[in-house]
């Protein structure tokens, strides 16, 4: 809500005033209104009063008779919802919601997981206190408001790193190799804190996420944390969708999308399946792909025509159905080669060498 002071201008001249939140002061004698203008310090010149705090009709025509009297001002305070109707006020809370919270990374794929592993340097099992997230010189952001508590620069260890204090935990990213924020600051989700880097003990460009309690100190696994923001996010944005469009709209067409199809759908092999997809459609150019929503040249066995579907996303699930149910174990290509999936007879190579390179 925001509170607004309006100050309205009531008309009581012998003109008119206009019909829209004013009121009418009563007739009062002349020798009554004569006086109450030497003893009013707030008399105003009727002619002299501003009329564009009456709206844009600057005329008088129109305007009820209020007989003789005086301008008046007063002030009143009133509160004056931000939203209208009912929609814009859920698409205002949904929008609230995703502003304050954020992915660490624009894309996320993860190199290394949280506990013990084989340590990259010393070939010895050892304790790793966070995830790593791949990326390469990619803008870091912070997933929740946040104070600033430590800003760090070095040649070891966690290299140059940034901690974020969300609170109830502490969150710090590690090998950055540049930070873009100053200790003691406030700063709101999705703030870019830093750029990837591999600074300090480091193999390779990454990302080190760390969470840690702050009542005890002891470091959290921040992949389910993690995983959860992903969804709690995925289902804010559908539901904007929903308000905006009346109905969900179907995911953009792209590798990133096509992947969590897949994983929605559990297809199985889901690499060398958007391989085939690739191969396909000519990269999703095709016109089996563009005017059917068929990814992957899935046939009718009845007459041999493509199936067509309302998303695409109904293919991925249907290549499940119709194709990956008849596979029982064993190397995915030889199972491809068996059911004779294309004419061609160079298509699982092909298919091999796109999915090598995914």
């Amino acid at each position: 809500m925001i509170r607004i002071i309006l100050v309205l201008t009531f008309l009581m001249s012998s003109g008119t005033a206009g019909a829209q939140f004013f009121t009418v002061l009563p007739e009062k004698g002349a020798d009554t209104q004569k006086e109450e203008r030497i003893a009013d310090p707030t008399e105003k010149d009727v002619s002299k009063i501003d009329r564009s705090r009456s709206g844009k009709n600057k005329q008088t025509e129109g305007f009820f008779p209020t007989g003789r009297g005086r301008a008046v001002e007063i002030e009143i305070e009133q509160d004056i919802p931000l939203f209208v109707n009912a929609t814009d006020s859920l698409m205002y809370g949904l929008l609230s919601d995703r502003m304050n919270v954020c992915l660490p990374l624009d894309f996320l794929r993860m190199n290394s997981g949280y506990g013990f592993r084989r340590d990259p340097f010393t070939r010895c099992e050892r304790f790793h206190d966070g995830i790593d997230l791949q990326c390469h010189h990619a803008k870091v952001y912070a997933m929740l408001p946040a104070i600033i508590k430590e800003v760090h620069y070095g040649k070891h260890g966690y290299g140059n790193y940034v901690v974020l204090d969300h609170g109830d935990f502490l969150c710090t990213y590690a090998h950055l190799s540049a930070i873009s924020v100053t200790e003691g600051q406030e700063v709101p989700a999705g703030t870019i804190v830093g750029i990837s880097g591999s600074s300090g003990r480091s193999t390779g460009e990454h990302l080190h996420v760390k969470m840690s309690s702050k009542v005890d100190g002891k470091s959290i696994n921040p992949g389910p944390f993690i995983a959860y923001m992903n969804k709690y996010i995925c289902d804010l944005q559908e539901k904007m969708a929903y308000l905006k469009f009346g109905t969900t709209p179907d995911m953009e067409l792209n590798l990133h999308n096509l992947m969590l199809a897949m994983k929605k759908y559990d297809v199985k092999f889901p690499k060398v399946v958007m391989a085939q997809g690739i191969l396909e459609t000519g990269y999703f150019t095709s016109h089996v792909c563009l005017e059917y929503n068929n990814l992957f040249g899935l046939r009718r066995p009845s007459d041999g025509s493509y199936y067509r579907f309302d998303s695409w996303e109904e293919s991925v699930k249907a290549y499940r159905d119709y194709v990956q149910y008849k596979y029982k174990g064993g190397d995915y290509y030889a199972f491809l080669r068996s059911i004779g999936y294309a004419e061609d007879p160079y298509y699982v190579s092909r298919v091999k060498s796109i999915a090598t390179n995914l």
